[in-house]
Parts: C-alpha cells; sequence; structure tokens
C-alpha cells in the first residue's frame, strides 16, 4: 500500500509564481493608494517592495528568483518607453540635452563631494557620495513623466534625451573615478581612451540598428506578419544585452531599441502589443528596488541625508530651469514641472553605493543612497502640482480685459 504524498513545502519553479502574484497584487495595492494621495504609482510600487523586502518583518518574497524579472521588466519598460520617442527626433534637439546632462552630473557630483568634505568625510569616500548623487533614474524619471500628462508637452523630448545621455554620463564618470580609485589603477588616459572606445561601439551599435532593422521587419511582415512583434522585441534584447557587455546601462540600450522601431512602420503596431506586458512587469521592477532598502538604517545618517537629497534635487533642477526656456523655448508654466523630472535618482545610485561599501569605502553610503532615492522620487509631483496651480490662478488675470 502506498503512502499518500506529503507537500513538503513550494518548490523554485512554485515558489517564484506565489512570490510574482505577491509582487503584482502589492504593487498594485501600493500605486493605487499613493495616487489617491496624489503621489507617483512607481513610488507606492517602490513602498510595497520595502514591504515585502527582506528588512521588514512579515512576508519576504525569494529575492534571487524575482531579480531577473525585476530587469526583464525594466528592460520592457524603457522599450517602450522608446517606442513613443522617434530616434529621428534626437537629431533635431542639437546639444541642449548634452548641455543639460553634463551640468546636470557635473554640478551633482561636485556638489556631493563638498557636501561630503564639509561633513568631515575623507576624499575617496566624498567622492563616491558626489557619484551617488549624479544619475537620474531613468526609469522612474520616464515613468512619472508619462504619468503626469507633461509628457507630450513642449521641452519633454528634450528632458527624455538629457536623461537618457545623464545616465551615460554618469555611469562613464563612475568608471574613470574607480578606475583611478582601484588598488592597481591604470592611468587617467587609459581609462579615457577604453570609455571613449566604448562609447563610439555603442553609437555605432545604434547606428547600424538603425539601418539593418526596417529591412528586416519589412521581410518578416511579408511571410509572417504576426512575426514583427517578435522580431522587434529580440531587437529590443539584443540591443540591452549588447550595452551591458559593453559595461554601458542595457536600459539606455533598450530605449534607442525601441526608439528604431518607432522610426519604422510598425512602431505604433509593437507598441499596441508590448506596452501591456511591460506594464505587468512595471510593479516587479519598481518593488525590486525596494527590497534593497533598509528603512532602519537611515536614521543614523539622517541629517547628511536630508543635506545629499537637497544637493542632489538641486543640482539637477537649477540646469533645468535655467537651459529649457532657451533650448527649446517652453512655456514658463512647463519650466518647472519638466525640470523637476531630472530630480529622481535610484537604480544607479544604490548600485554606486552597494560597490563603495563592498570595496570597504564608507558603510554609510548604502543608508544615504536609500534616502535620498525616496526623497527625490517623491519630489516631481508636488512640484507639477503646484505648477499647474500656479498657472490656473495666473490664467483669469491673463484673460480679464479690465
Amino acid at each position: 500500500m502506498t503512502r499518500p504524498a506529503v507537500y513538503r513545502g513550494p518548490m523554485a519553479g512554485e515558489q517564484l509564481l506565489l512570490d510574482f502574484a505577491v509582487i503584482l497584487i502589492a504593487a498594485e495595492i501600493g500605486g493605487s493608494a499613493f495616487r489617491r494621495i496624489r503621489l507617483p504609482r512607481a513610488v507606492g510600487m517602490l513602498v510595497a517592495g520595502i514591504v515585502l523586502g527582506p528588512f521588514t518583518p512579515g512576508y519576504s518574497v525569494h529575492q534571487p528568483a524575482v531579480a531577473d524579472l525585476a530587469v526583464l521588466g525594466a528592460v520592457f519598460l524603457m522599450f517602450t518607453t522608446g517606442l513613443s520617442f522617434d530616434i529621428r527626433g534626437f537629431r533635431k534637439l542639437g546639444a541642449w540635452p548634452f548641455l543639460l546632462a553634463i551640468s546636470g552630473v557635473a554640478a551633482s557630483f561636485l556638489g556631493g563631494l563638498v557636501l561630503g568634505l564639509a561633513f568631515g568625510w575623507a576624499f575617496l569616500p566624498a567622492t563616491f557620495l558626489g557619484l551617488i548623487l549624479t544619475s537620474t533614474s531613468t526609469t522612474l524619471s520616464l515613468k512619472l513623466l508619462a504619468d503626469s500628462g507633461y509628457g507630450a508637452v513642449r521641452g519633454a523630448d528634450l528632458i527624455t534625451a538629457s536623461i537618457l545621455i545623464d545616465d551615460i554620463v554618469a555611469l562613464s564618470l563612475m568608471t574613470f573615478v574607480v578606475g583611478l580609485a582601484s588598488p592597481s589603477p591604470l592611468p587617467p588616459l587609459y581609462v579615457l581612451a577604453g570609455l571613449l572606445g566604448v562609447l563610439g561601439l555603442a553609437a555605432f551599435l545604434v547606428f547600424v540598428g538603425s539601418h539593418a532593422l526596417p529591412p528586416v521587419l519589412r521581410a518578416t511582415d511579408s511571410v509572417s506578419p504576426s512575426s514583427v512583434i517578435m522580431v522587434a522585441l529580440s531587437f529590443g534584447l539584443l540591443i540591452s544585452f549588447a550595452f551591458a557587455v559593453l559595461g554601458l546601462p542595457p536600459l539606455v540600450g533598450a530605449f534607442f531599441a525601441g526608439s528604431i522601431v518607432a522610426s519604422t512602420e510598425y512602431g505604433p503596431r509593437v507598441s499596441r502589443h508590448i506596452t501591456p506586458v511591460a506594464a505587468v512587469f512595471m510593479g516587479v521592477f519598481f518593488a525590486s528596488i525596494g527590497f534593497l532598502i533598509n528603512p532602519w538604517t537611515i536614521p543614523g545618517v539622517l541629517l547628511l541625508s536630508f543635506a545629499a537629497t537637497g544637493v542632489a534635487a538641486a543640482a539637477k533642477f537649477v540646469p533645468g530651469l535655467l537651459i529649457l526656456p532657451r533650448a527649446a523655448g517652453v512655456r514658463a508654466e512647463a519650466v518647472w514641472p519638466l525640470a523637476a523630472f531630472l530630480i529622481p535618482r535610484a537604480e544607479i545610485s544604490l548600485i554606486i553605493a552597494q560597490y563603495g561599501v563592498t570595496i570597504g569605502v564608507t558603510g554609510d553610503l548604502l543608508p544615504i543612497a536609500m534616502a535620498v532615492m525616496i526623497g527625490t522620487a517623491v519630489l516631481p509631483t508636488p512640484i507639477g502640482e503646484w505648477a499647474k496651480r500656479r498657472a490656473a490662478a495666473q490664467e483669469p488675470a491673463q484673460t480679464d480685459p479690465t
């Protein structure tokens, strides 16, 4: 007589199903709750990740199994964002996105460096504090921009291009500084030459892809129209992988791939099919960032965290206020909210902080990066709401004939 099977708990695959369901539900609840109090859905999803993370009591997800889904979600999100931005539009923007990105990165890095020195930190830890503040969060900022209603106003394309360039510039600066700070540093010219070579290869990759993809999609459409979606998505994943191999942000590669697809006649069709899939994985990505945050470590560096958040916000916001009116002729009421979308920091800041802790720079980097990420993620929405109220209050006065 055989004994009945005894259930011994979920195996890895079963656990992933449970974790995925819990994350989707928690992210949706968090996002909806934050939307009701006029805060970004993405921040609510991030808070849901903190609740489900290993540093808070209660149910904790099995992070290694979810990490791959989070990466896939981020790539999908950036690919669909790129689908709404024709890559040919970059040529019309001129040098303004580069100026905005470089000025924001430089101000953030120098501001963080000076702040660290002012708080008595040694030069290397202060340098890493500056690095933490450099990179605007591509995924979070573009998601907030899309949800805000400002994504279609004049100047939004400049903000989008600047954020993408910002990510590459910030990561290049990090590579340069880390290369010099390593136990066996290379000469600065060697590090710089390597960076320029990698950036050149990435640009060549995008150029070739933009010319090779359209005929491939047309040939695919003539044989099997339903396969166009798969070919376009595969192209996005391959470009993301190539950027990662080159040491550049794979999310930027996904965006460029999406914008290349958008420049073809198949852009609307691909967007219509891929966007719902990206929406499912988006909650997983933002929740996965929350998994990394230990809220109990932030009070120990509260004063420096407040100061770093202020520096991070001002270093991106002020260049936006100065450059947007001159570069794109943005209306006065849209300048403030558009500039505010340059403020959020997230994934790159945490990666830099984690690396600094790993090589023994200082253990305070991670809680500061966490606090800066939370503080800067919340700021764009109230700034945008204030700008709308201010514009509405001024409108009757401008139209009043008396």
